[in-house]
């Protein structure tokens, strides 16, 4: 019975080996080289990717600089409300000196009350002629 079997595995290697010897078959340097088009292509290919590259260095340039001058424009907003408060905060402060001045304690009590709660988000100077008032009217 393995006699058959055999017999038939040889004939067909012989006859595939017969039928693949009839073709003809590329050299595998041929067929390893890549075609002109092929290389066409992959230079294509190359030089898109370095484009894009390029787009999106260019874009994140762009993004930068423009992050970089709305930080800027922020803080420069930033720096005038700051300026402002604390203009705001001395004209507070000369009402109290002179609400107490004029013995008008009640109006000067109003807007100490104003000016502590706006304290922490003044500059140092202005915290500490607060804490000063404060302190007169703690003794009082």
């Amino acid at each position: 019975m393995t006699r058959p079997i055999l017999s038939a595995v040889i004939l067909l290697s012989t006859t595939m080996g017969l039928a693949a010897c009839g073709r003809d078959q590329a050299p595998v340097e041929e067929a390893a080289a890549p075609s002109a088009e092929g290389s066409r292509m992959l230079d294509q290919a190359v030089e898109a990717a370095k484009d894009a590259s390029d787009r999106v260095g260019e874009a994140a340039t762009e993004a930068a600089d423009a992050a970089s001058e709305a930080a800027a424009a922020a803080s420069e907003q930033a720096d005038e409300v700051r300026d402002r408060a604390d203009r705001e905060a001395k004209e507070m402060i000369d009402q109290v000196k002179g609400f107490l001045a004029e013995d008008q304690e009640e109006m000067a009590r109003e807007l100490m009350d104003r000016l502590s709660a706006l304290k922490d988000s003044l500059s140092a100077a202005l915290r500490a002629e607060i804490e000063r008032l404060e302190a007169m009217f703690s003794d009082a």
